[in-house]
């Protein structure tokens, strides 16, 4: 029982951790209560300055549901990048709402270390459901094409080059990096 209360004590430490970084650094990291979606956004704000090197950012606010991500490019229309995530220790792989008015859907699975295994990038113009509000959707896995709601899988694999992005920003950065953790008794 008590592995449980310190699992609990740890968490919380960290979720502290988070939320101070929130507020300190809210360019670098999105203000929310879901962390795994704020994770997901921190690792998506990274690669979308990889992405579009030359651009100017707007981040969304949580009241903003359309996009989570605003491109700004000097002669060209603004991108519009919505993010939805899910981690390896959900049950469902469900994402939230969908919103209609993103230019581009970021679509991220992140491993039980919540570091990122997966990202797809859907077009919108690429997609007849892009202007439909999209509810009770499931992520997709990897290797497994039938895997996740129809509407999702159409996604292009971007995952090497998002994982390139991460490790040019943090040298130490490594996918399958492993995490200390107490024995479970």
């Amino acid at each position: 029982m008590q592995e449980i209360f310190d699992a609990i004590d740890q968490y919380a430490d960290a979720y502290g951790r988070l939320e101070q970084l929130q507020r300190m650094r809210p360019e670098d990291i999105p203000i929310g209560d879901q962390k795994t979606g704020v994770i997901a956004e921190f690792f998506a704000r990274i690669y979308a300055k990889h992405r579009f090197p030359n651009a100017a950012f707007e981040f969304g606010t949580a009241s903003e549901h359309a996009w989570d991500i605003k491109v700004i490019q000097a002669g060209q229309p603004e991108i519009k990048l919505q993010v939805k995530s899910v981690s390896a220790h959900s049950q469902t792989s469900r994402v939230s709402p969908i919103h209609p008015g993103w230019n581009q859907l970021w679509l991220m699975r992140l491993d039980e270390h919540l570091r990122p295994h997966v990202l797809w990038v859907v077009e919108a113009q690429s997609v007849a459901w892009s202007r439909e509000l999209l509810k009770n959707r499931t992520m997709p896995k990897l290797g497994k094409p039938q895997s996740g709601s129809a509407e999702l899988r159409d996604g292009q694999n971007e995952t090497d080059l998002f994982l390139s992005a991460l490790v040019s920003v943090n040298p130490s950065f490594h996918r399958s990096r492993k995490k200390l953790r107490r024995p479970v008794n």
